[in-house]
């Protein structure tokens, strides 16, 4: 009778077992041919949709690098090399506004202009005909975001971890479609390229405060910073997470100048978005030898806001 009770009981038990849902399998982050920073090979570099890159509006693929491939959320992370585009924070086409300090203020990076204009038309924009927009998943701030305080300063990112001073890792380049552009004809300037290192600023994901007339900018020399919700000198650089068992790399070694194209896996097809023979473009700037004798130009005036004077000196590096 006891056998019985016991052989009863471990029956319920397998049975019930039975009932609960299968472990989540581990994705093969490795499978998709993506690979993460590296300090010893650096990064790898994606081919990925299309945008205006030239001055007159000619588009080209845009050129990503991989900063990582988290193998617990099986994501992809990926950060456009250069500043493609521009957009204020909080739109505003008004001098007197701006000045003013009238425009809207908010409380957090996800209820910003820019927020709502990067995900309903700069996404759409740039996937333009490429299936590969499917394997965009959905994060905090929707698709397409500018990257965070905390990811900016991420070493397993290949970024310092410092804040201020002269930050190489995070230095960056406009396209010559980003630095043409001028959002509003009578106010404003267009996105401020500094003529000794050729590097322009651009927007992070993060307010001085909730209510802050201020969110954060990665300055000309890579120091984080903040500059007006109103600006119109700052340019975008954009990140986006890709799911990994919807993507693999077809063609391509990696590098800058022969970047990775991906495949948009689905049901175990591979699809491909049509792609012209003409090479991703690739900026190589050379620094602007200066003339001691001469004293450097300033930087023109962002906006008709003055700079934020809230920095200590110490700090204070020239406003792009």
């Amino acid at each position: 009778m006891r056998s019985r009770r016991i052989t009863a009981a471990i029956l319920a038990l397998a049975a019930m077992i039975a009932l609960l849902p299968a472990p989540a399998e581990t994705p093969d982050t490795a499978a998709c041919g993506l690979r993460g920073w590296s300090e010893s090979l650096g990064y790898q570099y994606v081919a990925l949709g299309t945008y205006p890159w030239y001055e007159d509006g000619t588009r080209a693929p845009v050129l990503w690098r991989v900063l990582d491939v988290d193998e617990e959320s099986g994501k992809a992370l990926l950060l456009t090399e250069y500043l493609i585009g521009v957009c204020q924070p909080i739109y505003c086409d008004d001098p007197k506004v701006a000045e003013r300090k009238k425009y809207r203020r908010i409380d957090d990076y996800g209820e910003s202009d820019m927020n709502v204009w990067l995900n309903d038309t700069m996404l759409p924009d740039i996937f333009t005909g490429d299936p590969l927009i499917a394997a965009v998943t959905e994060e905090r701030y929707g698709r397409l975001y500018p990257l965070t305080d905390k990811e900016l300063m991420t070493e397993k990112y290949g970024f310092s971890k410092s804040r201020y001073w002269v930050q190489t890792t995070r230095q960056a380049y406009a396209s010559p479609y980003c630095l043409s552009v001028k959002l509003h004809p009578n106010y404003g300037s267009k996105v401020y390229k500094d003529p000794s290192t050729g590097t322009s600023s651009y927007w992070a994901a993060a307010l001085k405060a909730p209510g802050s007339e201020f969110m954060q900018i990665c300055g000309l020399d890579g120091h984080l910073s903040y500059g007006r919700l109103a600006r119109t000198t700052v340019g975008l650089r954009v990140a986006l997470h890709l799911d990994v068992t919807k993507i693999q790399v077809y063609a391509g070694a990696g590098t800058l100048e022969d970047p990775c194209f991906l495949a948009y896996v689905h049901d175990g097809v591979a699809e491909t978005a049509p792609r012209g023979e003409d090479p991703v473009p690739h900026l190589t700037p050379k620094p602007k030898k200066t003339n001691k004798k001469k004293t450097p130009t300033p930087a023109p005036a962002a906006t008709p806001v003055p700079t934020p004077g809230w920095l200590p000196d110490a700090l204070r590096t020239p406003a792009p």
